[in-house]
């Protein structure tokens, strides 16, 4: 999920919500069945900006389902991992024993 958009989202919601409340240029809105009164116009705008991003967030999901069906991630080959020695069994494997 597009975490980054929904944060953008959030947040330009709260503004635009703080900037639609303290607003006084306000309209009737007609929904077909209900007549709206005095709504701020940016509240309008605002609720049309949603409406969009509601119908759209479905495509863009199954764009990237599609995407990421057709390239599936390819799993990493395990390189070996180099032995890490402590100082102590390096100075056991490097120092010279009682045979030579």
């Amino acid at each position: 999920m597009p975490w980054k958009l929904l944060f953008y989202l959030i947040v330009l919601s709260v503004v635009v919500l703080f900037a639609g409340v303290n607003i006084r240029n306000v309209s009737d809105v007609s929904v077909g069945f209900h007549t709206f009164e005095d709504i701020p116009i940016f509240v309008s705008l605002f609720a049309a900006f949603f409406l969009g991003v509601l119908v759209t967030l479905p495509f863009t999901y199954i764009k990237y389902l599609r995407k990421r069906a057709k390239f599936p991630k390819q799993k990493k080959e395990k390189k070996p991992r180099k032995r890490r020695f402590s100082r102590k069994q390096l100075a056991e494997t490097t120092a010279p024993t009682a045979e030579e």
